[in-house]
């Protein structure tokens, strides 16, 4: 970026700061559509600039002249003459709301300063201002003369009436030779479109084969059975086998185009197949979508120096309470693990922050003995549908024992319930994604934590061995029989169940320390049995498992970790569980350690200035 973008970006911040402080002073202000950009977000819901600042729009305009307050009168004026008061634009149609509380409705939601809907004729001489294009994708190395490029799009596919929708679709790619990906390009065609993400695969034997045990192992990026598939399925966040991310597009995105010293190595000797997932948004439950998007893959035989890849720093437990204006979770990659990961230095010429719609701050800091902390990425504010990505053009070099942290920030100022970690378009995720070379030189894709644990200390952990993630392994298949025997997994804590829990802690006494983290990973298995075992688990708990002594087969002790409000369902693990169980819908495995979110090489907007300090 250059220091004259860089001038204007800092005398744009108080116009920015400016719009946040009046969100929380309008009904559903965090979550305004944007009225012709499906999925996208108006953050500056006063101001013709989608992200605020600037000159104001009608809505604008007539909240200047309240006073900044919303209030009965500013509620039933219809400021964009569309026939809609600013009340039943947002949420409030009796105009009863007031800050702090949560709207009438918070669903259904338009602007209150652009005439809708767009293409009604009375709207379209009002709506000259607003700005629909998507934007232009413009990478340089795709008109090369080496570079070939393919196509690959979903067929025409029904998109479920569903909220939230992962559909997967497997792609062969050309195996004569090795070949670098240099880029990739969007095609979108429906707004049901929230993200997509290009991962490999190993493999291209039978599906029929069973799923080695050492896949289920948390520690590693296993290979495993991957054939095509005769159309797109359900995956949820992913296909099993198919984990190293190629690319990845998101609202806001016109493509990615990777630093030209390295590429993601395909082709023969590296991987010949990718699995392209969907993320379907679909709020409304329309039945009658179809979609059949796609990426233009752009590749070169013309080896480029590096192999690059990507690696991601988060957190994955996550709660984000209704009503709040600022909650903070942290995650980092500590010292010590940088230590056990990193085999050498590696260069960083990208980076990306990445949280939903709730997030408005994020930012990635780099901490190395003897030196001052480093900003490398800032996102202040965040927004979700419109990425800033970071462009190192002389790349920011991490060495073994460097620690990163990434700080997340979230408003719930419009949710009427607590928001957790998931994959859903209307839940959370807290991760900062770097891509790097050589790719040799970081020996795993990912460098999560769930709570505080330590990547390094699951990475050690005898029950991470990968036997316990596959209920038939000999190590493991007694043990989780006998809580079957003993435990019921739909209901209360029978009085033999305590004993058996007692069992298993015995013959694995980590299962103690980390049971909430494993319990977590096991309801992400595509197996029945281990969801069962978790449930069942659950009923009685692991904690003080010596003073139970439930009197009838119906009691039920919730873990203290667990507050349990009586007449309430109880929380955590095996509460999602029971639902799941009972409506058989075992979910498909979510790759290795804790989901496993490896986005990928993401490179727009230009900020080398972090880089010219640190090497």
């Amino acid at each position: 970026m250059s220091s004259w973008a860089l001038l204007i970006a800092a005398l744009c911040v108080p116009e920015i700061l400016g719009y946040s402080m009046y969100k929380p002073e309008i009904p559903n202000g965090d979550h305004v559509p944007h009225p012709c950009k499906p999925n996208f977000i108006w953050h500056g819901v006063g101001h013709r600039q989608v992200a605020g600042g600037g000159a104001r729009n009608p809505f604008g305009e007539d909240f200047a002249k309240n006073g900044h307050k919303w209030t009965a009168a500013l509620c039933r004026l219809d400021s964009d003459e569309d026939g809609l008061t600013n009340g039943q634009e947002l949420g409030d149609p009796d105009c009863v709301w007031t800050p702090g509380s949560t709207p009438p409705r918070t669903s259904n939601i338009s602007h209150p300063g652009v005439c809708d809907p767009w293409n009604k004729e009375e709207c379209v001489s009002k709506n000259t201002w607003v700005d629909c294009s998507a934007g232009e994708f413009s990478c340089d190395y795709i008109n090369d003369p080496d570079v070939l490029n393919m196509t690959i799009r979903f067929p025409r596919t029904k998109v479920p009436a569903a909220e939230t929708s992962y559909v997967c679709f497997n792609f062969n790619l050309p195996t004569d030779q090795e070949y670098h990906l240099i880029a990739t390009k969007p095609l979108i065609n429906h707004n049901v479109m929230h993200h997509m993400v290009l991962p490999s695969c190993q493999g291209t034997v039978s599906k029929k084969q069973n799923m080695p045990s050492e896949c289920h192992h948390l520690k590693l990026n296993c290979l495993m059975p991957v054939d095509l598939l005769s159309e797109p399925q359900d995956c949820m966040m992913g296909t099993p086998g198919c984990t190293t991310s190629l690319g990845i597009w998101t609202l806001g995105m016109t493509g990615e185009c990777i630093h030209p010293q390295a590429g993601f190595r395909i082709g023969k000797g590296a991987t010949g197949m990718v699995s392209l997932q969907h993320h379907w948004t679909n709020p409304r439950k329309i039945d009658t979508w179809y979609d059949s998007s796609g990426l233009i893959l752009y590749y070169t035989a013309k080896l480029r120096k590096y192999d690059a890849a990507t690696f991601s720093v988060g957190q994955t437990d996550l709660s984000i309470p209704p009503r709040m204006p600022n909650v903070v979770h942290q995650g980092t990659c500590t010292s010590r693990c940088t230590k056990k990961i990193f085999k050498g230095p590696v260069h960083v010429v990208s980076s990306l922050n990445h949280m939903h719609y709730l997030g408005i701050r994020q930012n990635l800091t780099l901490t190395r003995p003897g030196m001052a902390p480093l900003t490398i990425t800032d996102d202040n504010p965040y927004s979700y549908d419109s990425p800033k990505i970071y462009e190192f053009n002389n790349p920011l070099i991490l060495k073994p024992g460097d620690e990163l942290q990434t700080y997340c920030t979230y408003q719930s100022l419009s949710r009427a319930k607590t928001t957790v970690y998931g994959a859903g378009s209307y839940d959370e995720m807290c991760f900062a994604i770097v891509t790097y070379f050589p790719a040799e030189n970081i020996t795993t894709n990912n460098c999560v934590q769930w709570k505080d644990t330590d990547f390094c200390d699951v990475m050690e952990n005898d029950c991470f061995d990968g036997s316990l993630f596959n209920a038939s392994h000999p190590n493991t298949s007694a043990m989780i029989e006998k809580i079957l025997d003993h435990c019921n997994p739909y209901g209360g804590c029978r009085a033999e169940c305590p004993a058996a829990i007692q069992d298993m802690l015995r013959e694995r006494p980590c299962l103690g320390s980390y049971w909430e983290l494993l319990a977590t990973n096991l309801f992400r298995m595509d197996d029945a049995k281990l969801l069962k075992f978790v449930a069942a688990v659950e009923t009685c708990g692991l904690a003080n498992q010596t003073d139970m002594t439930p009197t009838t087969t119906t009691t039920t002790t919730p873990r203290p970790s667990i507050p349990h409000e009586p007449g309430k369902p109880m929380s955590g693990p095996g509460s999602m569980l029971l639902d799941i169980i009972k409506q058989l819908d075992a979910r498909p495995l979510l790759q290795n350690i804790v989901l496993n979110v490896n986005y990928n090489n993401v490179v727009k907007d230009s900020d080398d200035g972090h880089a010219k300090t640190w090497h």
